[in-house]
């Protein structure tokens, strides 16, 4: 499951999950949950919905404001907006550990090939070269040219990723972001090296 990348959303999909007291990982749980936020709080979130939020299915557009303050009221604050402010003055708005699909280079041999992708329908495929560096080798739609080199660390999906610098033409590009908004959709080895 894929969560959505609205830091705040995160958060408050945990605290439901901890009032509701486990994890949301089932078609099932999705249903019970609906039920019971109906039952506490006398206030309807389809399981679809919360399905969509979970990212338990693939479709999984922004949420509305309405499904946010639901989600906020089951965890006791007014609406979306007032948990906003509640959580700034958190610790845990600054920093905290997250879960995330990560492609980290370092796991990956020279010569695999890496498919990333973000909205709406950009998608590049790369060639690892070693030492983090890629080479662009398909581009659709996005700003990046096959034969742009740039070095990663790592992809995670669900989060911005951000290039300090680009190599086009023998020249550097200023800083680079993919998925600004929403992150990345995908970060996928889609092929290892020959004679792997």
């Amino acid at each position: 499951m894929t969560r959505r990348q609205i830091p705040e959303l995160n958060y408050l999909l945990e605290l439901v999950e901890k009032r509701y007291g486990r994890p949301i990982k089932t078609s099932s749980d999705f249903e019970a949950l609906s039920v019971v936020m109906e039952r506490e709080i006398n206030e309807l979130l389809s399981a679809s919905t919360l399905k969509r939020l979970w990212g338990y299915v693939t479709l999984n557009p922004s949420p509305r404001s309405t499904t946010l303050d639901i989600l906020s009221r089951y965890v006791g604050y007014k609406n979306f907006e007032e948990f906003r402010r509640w959580l700034r003055t958190t610790p845990d708005f600054e920093s905290a550990f997250f879960s995330a699909k990560i492609l980290n280079s370092s796991d990956l041999a020279p010569g695999s090939i890496v498919a990333i992708g973000w909205n709406p329908d950009r998608i590049v495929e790369m060639r690892y070269l070693g030492d983090h560096l890629f080479e662009v080798t398909k581009n659709q739609n996005s700003q990046l040219r096959e034969g742009d080199r740039f070095e990663v660390g790592c992809f995670m999906v669900g989060y911005p990723l951000y290039i300090p610098r680009v190599l086009r033409d023998g020249n550097y590009t200023a800083s680079y972001v993919a998925g600004k908004n929403e992150g990345l959709s995908c970060a996928d080895l889609i092929s290892l090296p020959s004679g792997e």
